[in-house]
């Protein structure tokens, strides 16, 4: 005989973030995970569903073409201090308003080094250009001693030298620099090279980080540890990009790796990385193999966000992905904005503002989560929640009432299907407390869903309430 259910249902946690049915049966899965994400974020406030913020273009666009380099110059003579970006065969200068040409490049990415107050410029073709104002650019001299400076695609720091990689000709091969001596440093006194394990199958050095104390280079399938005295192979996960390499404030590594466990998000702290991309198999999966060269991640000491290209999850193509990663909630979200992103770098404003700037196909330079579009398109978000079966899965259930709990309710909808139906709309969510009625939706297992589509600002959503009286238990089946 059919009974209404005792107890209200409350659906108020969505602490665990995203959780994919790839990743884990549904006997397991937590109440507070969610199935799909779009455009949302669950850190802010934390066990809330938000909508991520928008981004805005730092002037206008250099270039037409991809920005293929990003680098905040910071001198100690403040006037010097500029935002670098590459396009196409320029380098281009952000003097606080415009952009404007100042040094001729090559196509290839570019990377950028900042020490004894110079910039250094590197393509892996041309010799490197130096620059103490800016504006500038040796080949020759200063204080990184360009015309010896080898010819090399990425640079780091470790106890003062300079450590360099890249050189097409020697592909396993560390450039050293001579220590810091009367502030400059040189490539043909007092320098060395270290050979990072050659032809060990992991293929070419692809990135290096460091903290100052030790660097950590990455092959294509392996990762090795150095510190002047010693070299140590650390595993077999290595990265296709340095540009997916990122290091947050308190010195932890992040990257993605395609090594001996298959391609995925890993962490490290300088030893055995770890697999922190288990609960998201089928969007890691879903990346492209001919994008992993071009990942690209920022840190802003919250999450970390990897630019991945073109996804397709339920037969949806996503053409701008980025997979997110809450640092301290060890949970996983996903956006999808208007323009993708190749290159990220931090920027300090005139005003002292610390934010984070991308480069994107299209030539601009935005600022990452800032406005409420995407330098001015829309927001679209979806959401799909944690299901639910009220009394058991077994047993049929009729939902005729829900109501939804919002904080900020901006273009908000609800959702709802049963077991492998199709989602019906059940309107808008245009107060705090919306009551949906009427329903009439019957099965075993119900899957709400919100979506928004929103240039104002973001939306909160805290939860999901079904009245004991309105969701009536029929029993089992015969």
């Amino acid at each position: 005989m059919p009974f209404p259910i005792t107890t209200p249902m409350i659906q108020a946690d969505y602490s665990s973030g995203l959780i994919d049915d790839l990743s884990i049966g549904k006997g397991v899965i937590p109440n507070s995970a969610v199935r799909k994400s779009i455009n949302a974020i669950f850190h802010r406030p934390r066990g809330s569903i938000s909508q991520r913020l928008g981004t805005t273009a730092v002037g206008s666009a250099p270039s037409g073409n991809t920005v293929t380099g990003l680098h905040n110059f910071r001198s100690s003579t403040a006037a010097n201090n500029a935002l670098f970006a590459s396009a196409s065969t320029s380098l281009y200068r952000y003097d606080g308003t415009t952009w404007s040409s100042v040094a001729t490049i090559t196509s290839a990415k570019t990377r950028f080094l900042t020490y004894l107050d110079t910039l250094a410029v590197l393509d892996g073709t041309l010799a490197i250009k130096t620059s103490t104002d800016g504006i500038t650019f040796v080949t020759t001299g200063g204080n990184l001693d360009a015309a010896n400076f080898p010819i090399t695609k990425i640079a780091a720091l470790i106890n003062s030298r300079v450590v360099a990689i890249g050189n097409s000709t020697n592909p396993d091969t560390a450039y050293v620099s001579s220590l810091m001596s009367s502030g400059t440093v040189s490539w043909t006194l007092g320098n060395k090279t270290v050979q990072v394990n050659p032809n060990d199958g992991a293929g070419n050095l692809t990135g290096l980080t460091g903290n100052g104390r030790i660097i950590l280079f990455f092959k294509e399938r392996g990762m090795y540890r150095y510190d002047e005295d010693q070299l140590q192979k650390i595993g077999y996960v290595g990265t296709p990009s340095h540009e997916s390499i990122c290091t947050d404030d308190q010195g932890v590594t992040y990257f993605f790796g395609q090594g001996v466990n298959g391609v995925a998000f890993y962490q490290t702290t300088g030893g055995q990385p770890v697999n922190i991309s288990r609960w998201i198999r089928r969007y890691v999966e879903a990346i492209s193999p001919s994008f992993y060269g071009d990942i690209s991640a920022y840190t802003d000491g919250i999450i970390v966000e990897w630019s991945v290209g073109s996804i397709t999850i339920d037969d949806i193509i996503y053409s701008n992905a980025s997979l997110v990663w809450s640092i301290s909630d060890k949970t996983w979200t996903m956006s999808n904005k208007a323009d993708r992103f190749r290159v990220f770098s931090q920027f300090i404003t005139s005003t002292g503002a610390i934010t984070t700037v991308g480069g994107d196909t299209d030539g601009f330079v935005q600022t990452i989560n800032s406005g409420n579009t995407d330098n001015g398109t829309v927001i679209e978000s979806e959401v799909e929640l944690p299901a639910i079966s009220f009394t058991s899965r077994g047993r049929t259930k009729v939902v005729n009432e829900v109501v939804a709990l919002v904080e900020h309710f901006q273009g908000l909808q609800l959702h709802l299907k049963a077991d492998k139906g199709s989602f019906i709309s059940l309107g808008s969510i245009d107060s705090y407390q919306k009551r949906f009625k009427n329903i009439g939706l019957r099965g075993n297992e119900f899957f709400p869903k919100i979506t928004a589509i929103n240039s104002g600002t973001p939306w909160e959503f805290t939860g999901l309430e079904f009245p004991q009286s309105e969701v009536i238990d029929e029993g089992y089946r015969d």
